[in-house]
């Protein structure tokens, strides 16, 4: 839906420039007989019309100043670097609140468990939003090779792993670290997508990014209908 809108807003911006074409095509032929009007004694009255002028291109100082500090207000919400944030070791923990995606999935699931019971559909969302925050995602180094772990909290406190194994960087802007796997993967999740047999193919053609959003948050593209995951730095 979204391309298709868009299309259809550069189409109609097409279409606008070509009515703006032809409405200059067609004022050209007025102007021919405009000259024997100019001879008329108004050359005052664009003198009266270039003051007003004067009086934007005072102000324009006061407008120059505030484009110049847009940037500058902005530059401390930017992104810190991956690599300041993504430190190894780090846990960072599954915020469902924040992925409204995945709350969206969630919260239909729920509905539908539910059928019209709001009570049934509140405690099962809780429940969803429980277990969600004991899932999380961290960055290992084992000497120059870099692990991404995906794991989940237990009752106990002990954790399960999902996904752990070796990635290699890939090249992306500095507040995204994005990765491939470049061996075998263990875990659970591992070993239902295949992860735990390395295809190099495969690897290649699942690029996975873990963007910094600041210090304390970091969110991972997951495929439809799951979306953006967001997640939270572990206290």
């Amino acid at each position: 839906m979204s391309r298709s809108r868009f299309r259809l807003t550069l189409v109609a911006a097409i279409a606008a420039l070509g009515v703006a074409a032809t409405g200059c095509k067609k004022e050209e032929p007025k102007a021919p007989p405009e000259p024997p009007k100019t001879e008329e004694p108004k050359p005052a009255e664009p003198a009266a019309d270039a003051a007003p002028a004067e009086a934007p291109a005072a102000a324009s100082p006061t407008g120059d100043a505030s484009p110049t500090a847009a940037p500058g207000a902005a530059s401390p919400t930017a992104a810190p670097d991956a690599a300041s944030v993504l430190l190894p070791g780090v846990n960072f923990m599954f915020v469902l609140a924040d992925s409204p995606d995945a709350m969206a999935l969630q919260k239909k699931n729920c509905d539908d468990e539910a059928k019209g019971d709001a009570d049934k559909a509140k405690a099962c969302m809780d429940k969803v939003a429980t277990q969600g925050a004991k899932e999380g995602i961290r960055l290992e180094k084992e000497g120059d090779q870099w692990v991404f772990v995906s794991f989940g909290k237990k009752d106990d406190g002990t954790e399960e792993l999902f996904i752990k194994g070796p990635v290699a960087k890939v090249d992306g802007p500095a507040n995204v670290f994005k990765f491939k796997g470049s061996g075998p993967a263990s875990g659970k999740q591992a070993v239902e997508m295949g992860l735990d047999k390395f295809d190099q193919a495969k690897a290649d053609a699942m690029v996975m990014a873990i963007e910094v959003v600041d210090a304390n948050t970091v969110a991972m593209p997951a495929p439809p209908p799951k979306g953006r995951l967001v997640y939270k730095k572990a206290q």
